[in-house]
Parts: structure tokens; C-alpha cells; sequence
């Protein structure tokens, strides 16, 4: 079972609405649910996993354009998203801070000034975010830019974002795009007629960029079988996470053999299938335990009950790997909950 706070979700994109502070907005995240809930408020329902052990320190930032959404993720973690884009969605996203060594698209490593996520038609997303990263994003309608694109004349480029992923930037553009973004998100505009020209403004940019590339920095992009279970996995994982299941068990489920799923894991995360989903396990109890509507709908209110809940029978074990896991004892973050709640 996936707990999940209630939310409104669409298909693509969130356009704000017309209050001024709509217009942007920024939150710090102390975990992958508190992050998860962010992406939520854009309409994008992504599982969020913390990959790397320590207390997560983030800071998610988002502003709004006419039609075109910009949003950056600071992480002191390396974290896992794995959701949905939406059917009319196309994302122009690298990673500005020059630290990426741990950095995924769909298990890939990525290069230094690429550039990440337009294929049109790409529904998925499945990335990793290196630890004291911080990465960007601007997210628009596949269907305006591809209108932008015809307008122009250049509607063959289409056909080339279509089958590619990534892109190697020359490093003047990669420089331009990053900062153009990150202007945004540190100058939101409240002019409805500033904030459509500056859409069409990044508009313009990838095209120059697009246009000005030749087709060899383009990275021809398949997810392959191993990388699609990869993906599958996590989804499963986060559907079923009070469920006690054998990696036999799973591996039937998922049609594949025990020898793909513990390749598939070890290659993109250098853990086994079976710690990878102790690890989302581990995950959901943080996120009950730092809920209180989500412990009142569960009807669950103590430490141990959650912990059962989630297929921990051994309290001691549990104890200790949650606090290696999340750098503090499930008792503070009960308590950081509670007290938070009394703030409120």
C-alpha cells in the first residue's frame, strides 16, 4: 500500500493562479515525502527515495511564467524520483551547481553541460539527484512548443527531440540556460505581459541552442528492459510496502528473473532488490511517522505499530536502521511532528 496525502493532480503542467504569491513560491524539505508533496503541488505524483544515509537537508523553489513552470532542487542527499510527467509535458532540466557524479536519467549517467528530459512523447521520469546538487527544471506543454517550433520553421527538430533525451551543451549555452533559469527563480515576475515574453524568451534560447547543435551531441535515448524493471520495481515497491514478499515472489510478479532484478538494482543503485525496498519501507514509516493525518487515517499512533505495519518485526533492528538510515530515532521524529503540529 502507497500512503499518499490527498491532493489534486493533472496530467501536465500547473498554471498558478491569479493571487501574487501564486507566482512563486519556495519550501525547505527535511524528507522525500516532504519533497514528493512539493512536485504535488505542481501536478507531478513522483515516489521520492533518500539513497544515501543521513539527516536530508533541501530546498525546493518554483516560479511560474505564462505557461512555463521553472523549479530547482537543493539536496544534501542523493534521492530517487520515479513518477509520471503527463501526456502534453516536455522538461528542459540540467544540473547547475557542476555536481553530478551520482546523477541518473533512466539509470544513465550524465555528462557534464547536457542537457536533460525534451523528448516530447516521454510520459515516465526515473532520475537521480546527486548529493549537494542543485538541479533545475523548466516544464512546459509539449504541444505549445511544438507549435513555437512550426511557427518558426523548424518543425524537423521535432523529429530529432523526439528520439533523443540529452543533449551535450556547448559550455556558453549551458552557462546561458542556467542562468536565464536561475534568474527566474530568484526574480519572479508578477506582469502577466513580462512573464509571456520572458516564456517566449526561453523559448527562443533552446531553439538557438537546438538549432546551433550538430545531430552527434544528441544522445539516442531507449529505455532498455533491464532499466524499464528498474522502474517497475520502485512503483511496486511503494504499492506494496506492508506486504511481506520473497525476492522469488517479486521476481515473478514483475516477469523477470532473480538474476535481471538483482543486476538491475546493483548497476543503478549498488544495492540488492530486496535493501532497496527495506530502504522504501523505511521511507513510508519517516513519512506516517511525520504525519499526523496519515497516522489518524492508518489508525496507527504508536512507534512500534508503525514499524509492524510496515513489515518490521524486529523493534530493536527496526530502531537501528531507521537512525543510520535517517541520522535521528523514529522517537524525535514522532516528537518534531508533534511539536510542529502544536506550532500550527
Amino acid at each position: 500500500m502507497i500512503v499518499q496525502a490527498s491532493s489534486t493532480t493533472t496530467s501536465r503542467f500547473t498554471l498558478p493562479c491569479t493571487t501574487h504569491a501564486s507566482f512563486s513560491w519556495s519550501t525547505n524539505f527535511n524528507s522525500a515525502s516532504e519533497l514528493a508533496a512539493a512536485l504535488l503541488r505542481l501536478g507531478k505524483n513522483f515516489n521520492v527515495l533518500q539513497l544515501s544515509q543521513g539527516r536530508l537537508q533541501g530546498h525546493f523553489s518554483v516560479v511560474h511564467l505564462q505557461e512555463l513552470s521553472i523549479f530547482s532542487i537543493q539536496t544534501n542527499q542523493r534521492l530517487l524520483l520515479n513518477g509520471e510527467r503527463g501526456k502534453d509535458s516536455i522538461a528542459f532540466s540540467l544540473e547547475a551547481s557542476g555536481v553530478h557524479d551520482d546523477h541518473r536519467i533512466f539509470s544513465q549517467s550524465i555528462e557534464p553541460y547536457s542537457l536533460h528530459g525534451f523528448k516530447p512523447d516521454l510520459q515516465e521520469s526515473h532520475f537521480q539527484l546527486t548529493a549537494g546538487s542543485t538541479s533545475v527544471i523548466a516544464i512546459t506543454s509539449a504541444r505549445k512548443f511544438g507549435g513555437f517550433l512550426e511557427h518558426c520553421g523548424q518543425t524537423h527538430l521535432l523529429d530529432i527531440l523526439h528520439t533523443s533525451n540529452s543533449l551535450q551543451l556547448q559550455p556558453e549555452h549551458y552557462s546561458r540556460i542556467s542562468r536565464q533559469l536561475l534568474w527566474h527563480l530568484n526574480n519572479p515576475l508578477s506582469n502577466s505581459e513580462q512573464r509571456s515574453l520572458h516564456t517566449g524568451n526561453i523559448f527562443a534560447l533552446m531553439l538557438e541552442v537546438f538549432t546551433s547543435t550538430n545531430h552527434d551531441q544528441y544522445s539516442s535515448f531507449r529505455v532498455s528492459p533491464r532499466q524499464q524493471l528498474v522502474c517497475d520495481l520502485i512503483n511496486w515497491g511503494f504499492n506494496n510496502s506492508t506486504q511481506p514478499y520473497k525476492l522469488d515472489e517479486i521476481s515473478n510478479i514483475l516477469l523477470s528473473s532473480r538474476r535481471t532484478l538483482i543486476q538491475g538494482c546493483t548497476e543503478n543503485f549498488q544495492k540488492g532488490p530486496m535493501e532497496l525496498l527495506r530502504l522504501i519501507r523505511l521511507e513510508q514509516v519517516n513519512y506516517v511517522l511525520r504525519s499526523n493525518e496519515l497516522r489518524n487515517s492508518l489508525g496507527l499512533y504508536k512507534i512500534g505499530d508503525i514499524a509492524d505495519h510496515f513489515g518490521f518485526t524486529s523493534r530493536g533492528h527496526f530502531s537501528a536502521s531507521y537512525q543510520s538510515y535517517f541520522g535521528e530515532t523514529p522517537r524525535k521524529t514522532l516528537a518534531d511532528a508533534k511539536h510542529q503540529l502544536n506550532i500550527n
